[in-house]
């Protein structure tokens, strides 16, 4: 529905008018001439014959480039042409060329189209539809100024403004030439688009995203060319180079040193803790999103630079504090501890046997990263994305500690965001020794079993102290699933011991020796 240059030439529904006009041009040879000279230009006309208000067609089709009817065709003595029941169908061949063995009309007909723009005073449309593309009936004048509407649809020129709904929320779409009216044109002479978007809110339906994931303020601008449409998307403050293969349903944009803390501005409708925290550093890499059916995304040379977060954790962590916890039959319950609570142990009296075991079944690099593990996430999110659900999380003990403190047990990527910034504040506001020890006294070992001097004694009879290395690793080994090993495991008298054999050889703190001889002796739980 664009024009090529400003005389329209010949392609789709204006090639269809202007032919029609060139038509009424030549009149006065009758309705017979009429239709010869129409069906010469690639239409052919049911009936025609004069009527009240001039010259009357009827059931005409075209199919040069796209398949066109129109149920009425009425030129006016005042030189209007009126269409009335025009369809256009969004198929054509390929390119959107003309049929094979047609080489764009004879000489004739060009000149025939020609004359009839300077005799056509208005062209004017009731109930345009288009088929195969998502618009409304459509009316109004098309030639020589096109000033078509329909329900939440226009063309103004050579500019169309639209707004549809899509499982992401409702976009405005705008299109123009590039290079605005008479701008060049792209490949196979079809014209370069220049396509804004915007939406108010996006939300996704995919679950691995979770149901308050929201983009406010989102918008896009950038050009189209031959099935690649290439700008800069953004959302609110953000603004991201990127490019749209229309074909495989991909979205690839590039972060280049941008401010974490302008990513998290963009996501607070889902992470809400990025507008209380104090956001210092830049991410850098290449998001890629397939769209095909569900969403997935991944993420290639991912880099944090300089990241930091302040203002989520207080001093309370080093007194008392309150977390939601399950009790012993499921129900949401919470517990108070702290190391002014009785029952609290200190990493130095919980002994080396347990948190080295931990270390080695939940995080083997625990002592150097800064909260995070920025490629086992990206790993563990192209893993999900696979396979369509969550099933690897990538979490350090710092950001398991996160969740167990301030966030619910929900497998998402906007809880997996929020949890990351929890990580990185406790980094800063504990340290590593103070990280372990809390972890180790809040973590769920069972049903209703709470830290690991009650781990200890439920399990074994001993305090933490006195755990032998392959005791420390069975209680590691079921950090992942303590609720189901403590039913297939402790209650059946069954425990796994290839796991546990498989952590005592990554306990590398302790003696080569005590680790083999571990591994030899038989683990016995007290009922």
């Amino acid at each position: 529905m664009y024009p090529d240059k400003p005389g329209f030439g010949r392609r789709g529904l204006v090639a269809a008018v202007v032919t029609l006009a060139g038509v009424a041009g030549a009149a006065a040879g009758g309705p017979a001439l009429i239709m010869h000279l129409a069906a010469k230009q690639g239409v052919s006309v049911a009936r025609a014959g004069w009527c009240r208000t001039g010259l009357c067609l009827h059931q005409v089709e075209a199919q040069r480039l796209r398949e066109l009817t129109v149920a009425h065709v009425a030129v006016d003595w005042d030189r209007t042409v009126r269409l009335v029941g025009v369809e256009v169908s969004a198929r054509g061949g390929p390119g959107g060329g003309a049929p094979a063995g047609d080489a764009g009309g004879d000489a004739g007909g060009d000149a025939a189209a020609a004359g009839a723009l300077d005799w056509v005073r208005r062209v004017t449309v009731e109930d345009l539809r288009v088929r195969d593309l998502p618009l409304p009936s459509l009316s109004g004048e098309v030639y020589p100024q096109r000033h078509l509407r329909g329900d939440e649809f226009t063309l103004d020129g050579s500019v169309v403004e639209t707004s549809m709904e899509t499982p992401y929320g409702r976009i405005r779409l705008k299109a123009e030439p590039a290079g605005g009216p008479g701008g060049p044109g792209g490949p196979g002479g079809l014209p370069a688009l220049r396509i804004e978007a915007e939406a108010a809110v996006l939300t996704a339906p995919e679950a691995l995203l979770g149901e308050e994931f929201a983009l406010h303020d989102v918008h896009a601008v950038g050009e189209y060319r031959n099935g690649t449409w290439s700008g800069t998307v953004g959302c609110g403050d953000l603004r991201l180079p990127a490019v749209v293969d229309v074909r495989a349903s991909t979205v690839t944009a590039t972060l280049d040193a941008v401010p974490m803390a302008t990513l998290f501005r963009a996501l607070a409708a889902a992470v809400p803790e990025g507008a209380r925290a104090h956001i210092l550093g830049t991410v850098s890499g290449t998001v890629t999103l397939h769209a095909d059916g569900a969403v997935s995304t991944h993420v290639t040379s991912p880099s944090l630079d300089g990241f930091r977060v302040a203002g989520l954790v207080g001093d309370e962590l080093r007194d008392r504090f309150t977390y939601a916890m399950l009790d012993a039959t499921g129900e949401p319950s919470s517990r108070t501890t702290g190391p002014s609570i009785p029952g609290w142990t200190s990493l130095e009296r919980i002994g080396p046997s347990l948190p080295a075991a931990v270390i080695a079944a939940e995080d083997a690099t625990f002592s150097s990263h800064p909260g995070y593990d920025l490629q086992s996430m990206v790993d563990a999110a192209g893993e999900n994305a696979d396979l369509g659900k969550v099933r690897r999380g990538g979490s350090t003990l710092t950001q398991q500690l996160a969740k167990n403190l301030y966030l619910d047990g929900s497998r998402t990527y906007t809880r997996k965001l929020r949890e990351l910034l929890y990580a990185v504040n406790l980094e800063g506001a504990l340290g590593k020794r103070e990280i372990l020890e809390t972890y180790l006294n809040i973590v769920e070992f069972g049903p209703g079993i709470y830290g690991c001097t009650m781990a200890a004694d439920r399990y074994f009879l001993k305090s933490p102290s006195g755990l032998l290395p392959e005791e420390a690793a069975w209680l590691a080994s079921i950090l992942p699933s303590p609720r189901p090993a403590f039913h297939q495991q402790y209650e059946r008298d069954r425990p796994n011991t290839a796991r546990v054999r498989g952590i005592l050889d990554n306990m590398v703190t302790l003696p080569l020796n005590d680790r083999e001889a571990a591994k030899q002796r038989a683990i016995h739980f007290v009922h």
